[in-house]
Parts: C-alpha cells; sequence; structure tokens
C-alpha cells in the first residue's frame, strides 16, 4: 500500500486549518503553560483548602486556651486543682506523696 502525497495533502488541507491550529494552540497555553493555567489553578486551590485547615484548626485551639484562662480567671478550685496536681503545692501542715506507676 502506497501513499499517496496529494491524498494527505488533501486531506489536512480539508481537516485541518490555521484556525483550528491556533485554537489548538491557545487551549495547550491556557491548560498547560500560562501562569494562570489550569493545572496551577488547581495546585493553588489545594494549596488554599490546606490553608484554611490549618485555620480552622487554630481557631479551635485558640478558643480551647480561651475557654480555659475564663475558666481559670472565674473558678478558683480548678486553680487550685492545677496547682496541686501539676505543680505539686500543699497547703500548710500538709504532706504530699507522689506515687509512680512502674511501666
Amino acid at each position: 500500500m502506497k501513499l499517496d502525497k496529494a491524498k494527505i495533502f488533501a486531506f489536512v488541507r480539508e481537516h485541518f486549518s490555521i484556525g483550528k491550529l491556533f485554537l489548538a494552540l491557545f487551549v495547550l497555553f491556557i491548560v498547560f503553560i500560562d501562569e494562570n493555567s489550569c493545572i496551577q489553578r488547581i495546585k493553588y486551590d489545594a494549596t488554599i483548602n490546606e490553608l484554611r485547615q490549618q485555620i480552622k484548626e487554630q481557631n479551635d485551639t485558640t478558643e480551647y486556651y480561651n475557654r480555659k484562662i475564663e475558666e481559670l480567671t472565674s473558678n478558683k478550685d480548678m486553680i487550685e486543682q492545677i496547682a496541686r496536681e501539676q505543680y505539686y503545692m500543699s497547703k500548710p501542715n500538709e504532706d504530699i506523696y507522689i506515687i509512680e506507676n512502674p511501666q
């Protein structure tokens, strides 16, 4: 089977044009090459979603500590409990025994 150059040229001329070529190049440029390309946009969206998640986690942490501060400023028993448990403080004439769990 021999390829006829005239038939190939006629096929290319009939199905492909300069306008289609420019359109294809434009689409390739938009999708892959441009700094605002679709691929870059997807990466930016992923980064934005990750940063929003980090902001949400930080806000939750801040809210937790604000509630703890509010609880400590309003509840004197909580301050005493933390002082006894974490800092081993005691009242006068009171002994503290520290029991460690062997592991």
